[in-house]
């Protein structure tokens, strides 16, 4: 069954992308469109990320619309249910609560050339025409989970933090946090101090530096308020803190020495017992992993119910792992501190363009797009985060903010009757020149991490800072993006099935 009328606008995904587009359609005044996400509410990866601690990695001044600051963000980093709040909180203010579709899965779009529309077949059977299809499905909600031999035996508790058991009390239990990353160094310190212990399963150690978190205050938050352009003064201040600062580490040697130094001995510092700070200590260059920042980690860590076990893991059994020197430990719990699947989100939906190329066939040697938005052969798609739009210092609600708007130039320029697509030489020279610059970031310096692929090629980041990113996209360049009437795209297809 076919949904009418047919839409003008398809977003998939209720997070900060899908929100961005759907505020901006209506402020074109563009109302025939829907945001589909399959989570049954608004948040995206603050939706499905509820485990204990979680928080973002960027000050939440920061990590908000530009045109919807928000003026009572608790703390310098603000935490998940408080972003949360803040998505929910645009939907209302900019009424898109009737465009909501939630609990929906779409499995595939198809383009119909005939009709220059795009059709979603969901998993309910449904189906839905629509002139254009924004994703904004993001990458941290798919867990990636190893597989460990015997994992389905345990009898214990076991889950991801992405999957999180809101029921689940640690209290009194012996837990296993496999991966020390971003989320581990976060729930860690959130339940250790209920849990009678838990063990800490490390297999690369991690540049960890202070967040120097702090706390508003009323006065700060009434200034902010009644005085926006201070709000915005402190907005900027971040932002050109992570450019000036925090970026160089990606691109500059000299600048990245002085800093991991600095951060070796931090880490040396805040480390209690030689073998936990010879393991915690990493040797590879900093930043060629997620460079992570916590306050209350390594209090944590060095809790006297909380092990570090720098060992790679043999097996799980019925209770509990078993480690490479042979060595087992029992517990009540395991959970999986271990990342999500970056490209999976790319290829969760089976996308089919023209001449019936599928997404995963066009990207058989690696994914690229241009501008990281559209692909040559699926007119009318547009990628809210897509390959090579990752920033590794910056805000990706900065970056959403960029690729939504130069989505809404092509959508404002196709108007009702033509087809955007743009061009295989421009989609090419574009992905030649952000793979050419990859060599000069610490990215490529040697160390293996989610960010590259097992042949070294790197899709999910994009090699220059922030401020280059919304400067090329600040225009269409007509060389390269092609807006073609519809009579034109679809008379010889009409004519050939006459």
């Amino acid at each position: 069954m076919t949904n009418n009328p047919m839409l003008d606008v398809l977003i998939i995904g209720a997070g900060f992308s899908g929100i961005c587009a759907g505020i901006k359609l209506k402020q074109a005044g563009i109302e025939k469109f829907r945001i589909y996400d399959k989570a049954s509410g608004i948040g995206g990866t603050w939706w499905n990320n509820v485990y204990p601690g979680a928080a973002c990695d960027i000050p939440s001044h920061l990590y908000c619309y530009s045109f919807e600051p928000n003026p009572d963000w608790s703390r310098l980093y603000s935490p998940q249910e408080e972003i949360q709040a803040y998505i929910e909180g645009c939907a209302d203010k900019y009424g898109l609560r009737p465009h909501l579709n939630l609990g929906r899965e779409i499995r595939a779009l198809r383009f119909d050339e005939a009709m220059a529309t795009w059709e979603a077949a969901f998993t309910d059977g449904e189906r839905v025409r629509a002139r254009f299809v924004i994703n904004g499905s993001g990458g941290l909600h798919k867990p990636l989970t190893p597989h460990f031999k015997g994992a389905e035996n345990f009898a214990g508790v076991s889950m991801h933090t992405a999957e999180w058991d809101r029921g689940f009390d640690p209290s009194g239990k012996d837990i296993a946090i496999i991966g020390s990353a971003a989320s581990a160094i976060q729930v860690l310190p959130a339940i250790a101090g209920k849990a009678n212990s838990i063990s800490l399963f490390q297999r690369t150690p991690n540049y960890i530096l202070p967040r120097n978190d702090f706390a508003y205050s009323d006065r700060w938050k009434s200034l902010f308020k009644r005085f926006p352009f201070l709000a915005r003064l402190h907005r900027q201040i971040i932002f050109y803190y992570l450019e000036m600062r925090v970026f160089p580490i990606i691109k500059r040697p000299d600048y990245r020495a002085k800093r991991m130094e600095e951060a070796k001995r931090y880490i040396k510092v805040m480390t209690r017992g030689r073998k936990v700070r010879a393991a915690m200590v990493p040797e590879y260059e900093m930043g060629c992993k997620r460079i992570l920042i916590s306050d209350n980690f390594f209090d944590a860590l060095n809790s006297d119910n909380v092990e570090l076990v720098p060992q790679p893991i043999a097996a799980i059994t019925e209770d509990g792992i078993k480690c490479g020197d042979g060595s087992t430990r029992s517990f009540d719990a395991i959970v999986y501190a271990t990342g999500y699947d970056m490209e999976g989100h790319l290829f969760s939906i089976d996308v089919t363009g023209e001449n019936g190329l599928t997404l995963k066939q066009a990207w058989k040697d690696g994914a690229q797009a241009y501008h990281g938005v559209m692909a040559p052969g699926f007119p009318n798609y547009f990628m809210a985060t897509g390959p090579n739009t990752g920033v590794g210092t910056a805000s990706v609600v900065y970056m959403i903010e960029q690729s939504v708007g130069w989505i809404m130039k092509c959508i404002r320029r196709a108007g009702k009757d033509r087809v955007v697509s743009v061009t295989q030489e421009a989609t090419a020279a574009y992905n030649d020149r952000i793979q050419s610059a990859f060599p000069d970031t610490v990215w490529t310096s040697g160390c293996q991490s989610w960010y590259r692929k097992p042949d070294g090629r790197i899709e999910i980041l994009y090699p220059h800072d922030a401020r280059t990113y919304r400067r090329q996209m600040k225009r269409i360049d007509p060389k390269h993006v092609r807006f073609t009437p519809v009579s034109q795209k679809t008379r010889p297809i009409l004519q050939a099935a006459k």
